[in-house]
């Protein structure tokens, strides 16, 4: 039995913060990271995404976490989807993170959206 190679170039932290997906048409997908690295991050979504697809992404962090007064920052990703496996509770994608940006403002209200 061969033993699968560990192919990740950077650490992945197990953090499970909240993600807002979006596809070019707008559509947005909420979801929660399973683990996260300066390169990609795992997230778990109820929607089929297709590897090779482009999305936006919003990941929201705890202020306090990163010693910021606000109470949330938002990671705003552009990102690849490398990798999508059928799960019993939706579909695990694995996502390469080719841009971001660091905000500081509240992120908004899911019902807003």
């Amino acid at each position: 039995m061969a033993l699968s190679v560990d192919r990740r170039k950077r650490k992945r932290v197990p953090v499970h913060w909240p993600v807002r997906l979006f596809r070019l048409q707008g559509q947005s997908v909420e979801s929660t990271t399973e683990n996260l690295s300066s390169g990609g991050l795992y997230c778990i979504t109820p929607v089929l995404f297709k590897p090779g697809e482009h999305l936006q992404c919003e990941i929201t962090l705890p202020g306090e976490s990163f010693g910021s007064s606000g109470l949330f920052l938002r990671l705003q990703c552009r990102i690849k989807v490398r990798r999508v496996e059928r799960l019993l509770n939706g579909f695990g994608m694995g996502c390469e993170i080719e841009d971001y940006a660091l905000l500081t403002e509240s992120p908004l209200p899911a019902a807003e959206a």
